[in-house]
């Protein structure tokens, strides 16, 4: 609960004002049914910027399954065997616009573009800019996790 909203998820906190929240949601859901990058990609770049907001709600928020390891060695993408090169090429885009938009080279773009096209960067893009506006929020509307567990704690560390 935040002094914005009784609410003590992001649903019942967008609920306050119906029509933007029906709206937000068909945006939302269109996400993770669009045909030029996977769901599961899109899923660990999410993930990635709740580890690297320390948010631990986003954290723990699922919107596509994707295997345990991944999540647990998702701060060590850029080494681990568990990620492909598209994977990884989406994660160093994603970490570069967390920090700073303005610092996305030609380099990162060509990466992701290189594996998705045009379309997908795009679509990267648009998903980053939604999943660290809907991270920050859920900062700010201080939305709880659930109880800490120590995987969780340590993930965002």
């Amino acid at each position: 609960m935040s002094w914005l909203s009784n609410g003590d998820d992001r649903e019942s906190t967008l609920s306050v004002l119906p029509d933007i929240a029906e709206n937000f949601t068909a945006l939302y859901h269109s996400l993770w049914v669009q045909p030029h990058l996977p769901a599961e990609i899109l899923e660990v770049c999410r993930l990635r910027l709740a580890q690297l907001h320390r948010s631990a709600v986003e954290w723990q928020r699922r919107d596509c399954a994707i295997p345990t390891a991944k999540s647990e060695h998702l701060a060590r993408w850029d080494t681990h065997s568990d990620f492909s090169d598209a994977e990884r090429a989406c994660l160093a885009f994603t970490e570069v616009y967390a920090m700073d938009t303005q610092a996305l080279t030609d380099e990162l773009a060509a990466g992701v573009k290189g594996h998705f096209g045009d379309a997908g960067l795009v679509m990267l893009v648009e998903a980053l800019g939604i999943f660290d506006g809907m991270t920050r929020l859920s900062l700010l509307w201080q939305l709880p996790a659930d109880s800490i567990h120590p995987a969780v704690g340590e993930a965002l560390r």
